[in-house]
């Protein structure tokens, strides 16, 4: 879902209240929100899926890797490529963080853009020819369970909408329908988007108050979902990068990678310049006038001698270079 398509007030209002509705069958249900503790039991619960995947005969994935290996479906040549385009990925984030213009930053982002669809292509490539194993069966089950037993059917979360043997009784359509609701509601939740809704207008009121849990949501730290402390997280993350940094372009003020970014170029540059003068004047190698603007290091103005010389013909008198020593 794109950025412009979202409710940045419903997110919210949802992460308050700690659950989203969704309807099924034309019926109103609510889903809760989780936290780390209605997640305990995962190890166990994988170990039971991925025994009984192993008991219907499914092939791990190694096992089916080297069935494809065995008939020339899948190489060790796709697994470098695989190797290779993740390693170039990594490089490119390293490099990333040693950098600190502006300009320079935005042109390696497109290109971990770039790499990251291409790495995920593959992936991709990989997944559909191993086919289903005891992996992925794990997985999938584990997510559907916990999917379904976040469904209630009242806002206050007591009653769960479908016990053991509904769920065991459900008709594969109707888990298909419930799972693909719960993600086009949950998906909206990702880390980006609680970050976006921290950095809107509406939400600017609230942030003075984010130091105090209290003030937010009335129960202590442990039984707030995941998603309610990554909004107290991320809300004193940014309360004291705006603390920190006043001068943040208004432009870049509502996404939170640029003002990551911006902040990694800020501490980047403050140990890489060693050439600002008095003046608070620079001159940067390859720096474009907008690098000094985001950076708020002024361009030194004055003309390398070779510069100065073509502006006077050629030809320079003691004059000259007096007046060019005083710029």
């Amino acid at each position: 879902m794109k950025d412009e398509d979202l409710n940045y007030r419903e997110i919210f209002r949802d992460i308050a209240f700690g659950y989203s509705e969704i309807f099924f069958k034309k019926e109103k249900i609510y889903i809760k929100h989780l936290s780390v503790f209605d997640q305990i039991n995962v190890e166990s619960l994988k170990k039971e899926f991925y025994d009984f995947a192993k008991q219907r005969g499914l092939p791990n994935e190694e096992e089916a890797l080297n069935v494809l290996r065995e008939n020339d479906i899948w190489t060790e040549k796709d697994d470098q490529n695989i190797k290779e385009k993740k390693a170039f990925l990594e490089s490119l984030d390293t490099t990333k963080k040693n950098l600190y213009l502006p300009s320079d930053i935005q042109n390696i982002n497109k290109q971990i853009e770039d790499a990251k669809k291409d790495y995920d292509k593959v992936l991709l490539k990989k997944i559909q020819v191993v086919g289903e194993t005891c992996e992925t069966y794990t997985d999938r089950r584990v997510s559907e369970h916990y999917i379904l037993m976040s469904f209630y059917k009242e806002s206050s979360l007591i009653n769960r909408k479908f016990s053991n043997q509904d769920i065991d009784e459900l008709e594969r359509q109707d888990i298909f329908d419930l799972v693909m609701g719960y993600n086009l509601k949950y998906n909206s939740f990702d880390d980006h988007n609680i970050q976006k809704v921290i950095l809107e207008d509406f939400f600017g009121m609230y942030m003075p108050f984010c130091e105090d849990v209290r003030n937010f949501y009335d129960k202590p730290l442990f039984e707030l979902s995941t998603n309610q402390v990554k909004l107290i997280v991320y809300s004193r993350m940014f309360k004291n990068i705006f603390e920190n940094y006043p001068k943040i372009p208004d432009q870049i003020k509502k996404d939170p990678d640029k003002i990551i970014d911006y902040v990694n170029s800020q501490e980047k540059a403050k140990s890489t310049l060693k050439n600002v003068d008095k003046q608070g004047a620079s001159t940067i190698v390859g720096a474009k006038q907008q690098d000094y603007e985001d950076l708020g290091v002024a361009k030194n103005q004055s003309h390398s001698l070779s510069d100065m010389l073509k502006q006077h013909g050629g030809k320079m008198d003691m004059k000259d270079l007096m007046k060019a020593m005083n710029k």
